[in-house]
């Protein structure tokens, strides 16, 4: 008697654990399944379909490891559908919450993406991208600098110096647009702060050569020679091939004659 009811404890209680395990299997194959349907939509660029169904996919299974995979994804679909802010809004929430995921790098450059693409590109009959708000470029530079220094081995790398490479100019060119403004109106202490610092922030931008020339020429107009042979020191240094460095000889020579 003793023994039948030992047997009949064990019977009772393994039963649940047996049916557990069925549960569980059962749940991570529909999780599976809902999100590999909802991934097919999202390949064929429907994301009218695809993204709700990617948040049942989060709702409905929270605890399966299709639920974070859900989540970028939805953030994926506001990438797609050109709703960068939201969709930065998702990455971020999905940083967040899943530091640890193995999708965190992407999502980070996907961040700074969405930022990028937020820049203003030139429209015929609109004012250059320099002249208007510059937030978006400036919040996608921050962005590129700090995944590139994260992840310095990063596959996207490439894509991410060339982006960066581009909100450098774009900012640099605001500085140049308005060192010229400055200079139209003699307004040359501006003039040279605006120089100064397209030069010291944007490094290594397109406009670095004709912000070294700009700035010599300043120098000039206000007789501060030895800052101006400076300025055309540097354009010779670090640019002898291009035509500025042959001017800037020339206007060494000149500097060095009228000091004799």
């Amino acid at each position: 008697m003793r023994v039948l009811f030992c047997l009949a404890l064990a019977t009772i209680g393994c039963a649940p654990i047996a049916t557990t395990g069925g549960r569980g299997v059962a749940y991570s194959e529909d999780a599976q399944q809902a999100y590999e349907n909802a991934l097919e939509a999202f390949r064929r660029d429907n994301c009218l379909d695809a993204e709700p169904a990617f948040r049942r996919v989060r709702r409905e299974f929270p605890y399966s490891r299709f639920a974070a995979l859900a989540e970028l994804r939805v953030a994926d679909c506001k990438f797609k559908g050109g709703q960068y802010a939201e969709a930065i809004t998702a990455y971020r929430q999905f940083i967040r919450f899943r530091p640890s995921h193995s999708q965190i790098e992407y999502a980070r450059f996907r961040v700074a993406e969405s930022h990028y693409k937020q820049i203003p590109t030139e429209w015929f009959f609109s004012p250059p991208t320099h002249e208007r708000d510059r937030q978006a470029t400036e919040d996608a530079l921050r962005q590129l600098r700090r995944y590139l220094l994260d992840y310095p081995d990063s596959e996207r790398i490439a894509e991410a110096r060339e982006m960066m490479q581009r909100c450098i100019d774009v900012l640099a060119a605001h500085e140049m647009y308005a060192a010229k403004f400055y200079l139209r109106r003699d307004a040359y202490p501006a003039v040279i702060n605006r120089l100064q610092t397209l030069l010291r922030t944007y490094d290594r931008s397109a406009y670095e050569v004709e912000a070294l020339m700009l700035l010599a020429e300043t120098y000039l107009r206000l007789d501060d020679r030895g800052r101006a042979r400076s300025a055309y020191e540097e354009i010779v240094e670090r640019y002898p091939e291009s035509s500025e460095a042959s001017d800037a000889r020339s206007a060494i020579r000149s500097i060095d004659a009228r000091a004799r």
